[in-house]
C-alpha cells in the first residue's frame, strides 16, 4: 500500500543525491491512487536561497520556451527560455494544441556536450567517446501517457560543473486512500513541513466525496538541490586517451628462470628496453570472439580489426593457433581494451612468419593462407567476375540485418557444437539463401522456375557450359543437408550419416568446419576458373 505520509519521498529529499547512480530529471506519472510530477531547473548558485525558500514550484515545463517577454512600459525583448530570470530546463515540452502528440525533449546542449545518440529501440541516449566506447547516459521510460527522464548522476554532475549551475528538483506528489481523514485521525487543517538550506517539503490532506464514496488524499510539495562536482580534471579527448594507463604484455621467457618477461606497450618507454615497437605479442585466437560477436561495430579482415569510427589494430590472424600483434600497436587500444587482450596473452610461440614480415616491412602482398580469410577473398572475387560476365551478382546484396552472417564466417574459436551450428547456418544463408534467384529465373523457362534454388543454379551452370559443375552442386546439396539435418533442426541419425559420408566422423568441430570451408573454396575456385 502507498505510504500516505510520503516517508519514502521525504527520506529521498533528505538524502545525499550525489550517491545515486541515476537521477530523475522529469517525471509525469499517474496511476489510480497516485500522481507524481517532478520537474528540474538549472540555475546559478546565487538563486538557491530564492528557489528553496518555499515548496511551491518556481516554474513548470510550460513556462520555458524561446519567446519574447512583453512589458507594459518597455519594448518586448527576446529571451532564450522566454523568461528574464536565469532559470533553464533540462527537459522541455513542445505542445501542439492536442492536434499532434505532445513531445518531451532533452535539451540540445547536453546532447552535444556528451555526444549523445538517441536509440529509438531502447529510448536511451548513448554517449560515444573518442575510443568509440558507449555509455548509457539518459534513459526515457514511457508507459502510455506516463513518462520519466533519468540521467546518470556522474554525467549530470559533470554537466553542472561545466555550466557552473546547480540543479533544483521540484516535486508535486499526490496519494489517495479509500478512507476519510477522520478514519486516519487526520483533518484538513493538519500539515507537516520542513525547511532547510538544501531541501524543503510540505504535506497537506484533503477529504473527498464522490458518488457516495468517501476517500482522501495527501499532497507533498517539495524541493531539493544537487550540485555539480567541485573540481574536474578537464582534458581534451586526445589528452584523456594518451594519459590512460598502458598494460604490460608477455614478450619473452627468461632463459634461466623460465619466468615470463613483460614489457609495457607505451611507445615512450621502449627506449628503456630491448623490446621495441615491433616485438611480436601472442594471444589465443579466442580473443577475436568479442569482435565477431559485434559485427555492426567491428570488422575483422586479413591483417586487421577495425572498430567503427575509432581504432584499427594491425594483427596477424593467418594462423590456426594464435593471433600476433606488435607490442607498439597495442597502444592504440583503450586501457579497458588492453585489459581484455591481456586476458588472452600467451607466451611467444614462434618468430614472425615470412608472409607477415613481407607485408609489414617489404610492402609486398600475399594471399592469406588460412581458410576463412581465403574464403572471403575468393567469395568477393567470384561476385565481381560474375557481374562482369553476366551483368548481375551471383550472390545478392546482403540485407543490413544479415550482413553479419558473412562477416562472422570464420574457423571456430572453440570446439563447441553451438558455434559449429551457427557457422553452418551462416554459410548456408550466404551461399544458398542469397543466391540471386531473381536474376537466374530470367534465364530459365516457366517449368524450371518452379524448381528449388540449387536446382535452378545447376541448370544455369549447365546452360552456360560450366566445367566441373558436379562438384559445385554436390557441395551446395551437402551444405543444405548439414543445415536441414542438424544446424536448423533437431539432430538425428541423418546428420551423423552426412558427417560419416563426408569423412568427418572422427573430426572435432574445428576440423569439421575447416573441412567444409576447404570444400567451399574448391567450389568457388571452379566457378572463378570458368569465368576467366
Amino acid at each position: 500500500m502507498l505510504d500516505f505520509y510520503f516517508n519514502d519521498i521525504v527520506s529521498w529529499l533528505k538524502s545525499d543525491k550525489r550517491i545515486s547512480n541515476w537521477t530523475t530529471i522529469y517525471k509525469q506519472w499517474e496511476d489510480n491512487n497516485s500522481r507524481e510530477y517532478l520537474y528540474c531547473l538549472l540555475f546559478p548558485e546565487k538563486l538557491i536561497k530564492e528557489f528553496i525558500k518555499h515548496p511551491t514550484w518556481s516554474l513548470n515545463i510550460t513556462n520555458l520556451q524561446p519567446n519574447y517577454v512583453h512589458y507594459s512600459e518597455n519594448k518586448s525583448k527576446y529571451y532564450r527560455w522566454g523568461i528574464e530570470s536565469k532559470y533553464e530546463p533540462l527537459v522541455y515540452q513542445q505542445f501542439y494544441n492536442n492536434i499532434y502528440p505532445t513531445k518531451y525533449e532533452l535539451i540540445e546542449e547536453i546532447q552535444q556536450f556528451f555526444n549523445l545518440y538517441f536509440d529509438n529501440k531502447t529510448n536511451t541516449y548513448v554517449g560515444i567517446d573518442i575510443a568509440s566506447e558507449e555509455s548509457e547516459v539518459v534513459k526515457i521510460i514511457k508507459k502510455g501517457d506516463k513518462i520519466e527522464f533519468k540521467i546518470r548522476t556522474h554525467f549530470l554532475r559533470q554537466f553542472l560543473y561545466a555550466k557552473k549551475l546547480v540543479l533544483g528538483f521540484q516535486l508535486d506528489y499526490f496519494r489517495k486512500l479509500d478512507k476519510t481523514l477522520a478514519e486516519q485521525n487526520l483533518n484538513e487543517n493538519m500539515f507537516f513541513d520542513e525547511f532547510t538550506q538544501h531541501y524543503n517539503f510540505s504535506i497537506c490532506f484533503k477529504d473527498y466525496c464522490l458518488k457516495d464514496k468517501d476517500y482522501s488524499d495527501s499532497r507533498l510539495l517539495g524541493k531539493a538541490i544537487l550540485r555539480g562536482y567541485e573540481s574536474q580534471n578537464i582534458q581534451t579527448d586526445y589528452d584523456k586517451f594518451n594519459s590512460e594507463k598502458c598494460e604490460d604484455f608477455i614478450v619473452d621467457i627468461n632463459k634461466d628462470s623460465g619466468n615470463f618477461i613483460y614489457e609495457n606497450c607505451n611507445k615512450s618507454e621502449f627506449k628503456k628496453s630491448e623490446y621495441h615497437f615491433y616485438t611480436p605479442v601472442f594471444f589465443k585466437r579466442e580473443v577475436l570472439l568479442k569482435y565477431y560477436n559485434s559485427p555492426n561495430l567491428y570488422a575483422i579482415d586479413d591483417g586487421f580489426i577495425n572498430m567503427k569510427g575509432s581504432w584499427r589494430l594491425s594483427i596477424d590472424n593467418n594462423n590456426y593457433d594464435f593471433i600476433v600483434v606488435y607490442l607498439g600497436d597495442l597502444r592504440i587500444l583503450s586501457h579497458s581494451e588492453q585489459l581484455y587482450w591481456k586476458s588472452f596473452n600467451i607466451e611467444p610461440q614462434s618468430e614472425i612468419n615470412k608472409r607477415r614480415f613481407s607485408i609489414d616491412f617489404l610492402s609486398s602482398y600475399y594471399d592469406p593462407e588460412i581458410e576463412d580469410l581465403k574464403f572471403k577473398n575468393e567469395f568477393t572475387s567470384l561476385n565481381k567476375l560474375w557481374l562482369k560476365k553476366f551483368g548481375f551478382y551471383l550472390i545478392s546484396e546482403f540485407d543490413k540485418d544479415d550482413i553479419h552472417c558473412f562477416k562472422t564466417i570464420r574457423l571456430p574459436l572453440k570446439n563447441e557444437p553451438c558455434e559449429l551450428d551457427i557457422l553452418i547456418l551462416n554459410l548456408c544463408k550466404v551461399l544458398i539463401d542469397y543466391l540471386n534467384i531473381k536474376e537466374i529465373n530470367k534465364r530459365l523457362n516457366s517449368e524450371q522456375k518452379d524448381l528449388r534454388s540449387i536446382d535452378k543454379f545447376e541448370i544455369f551452370l549447365k546452360l552456360n557450359q560450366f566445367d566441373n559443375l558436379e562438384k559445385v552442386i554436390s557441395f551446395y546439396k551437402t551444405l543444405q543437408k548439414l543445415r536441414s539435418t542438424g544446424s536448423a533442426h533437431r539432430k538425428n541419425s541423418d546428420y551423423k550419416k552426412v558427417l560419416n559420408n563426408l569423412g568427418y566422423k572422427d573430426f572435432d568441430e574445428k576440423e569439421i568446419f575447416k573441412a567444409i570451408l576447404n570444400t567451399a573454396l574448391v567450389s568457388l575456385k571452379i566457378l572463378i576458373n570458368n569465368l576467366k
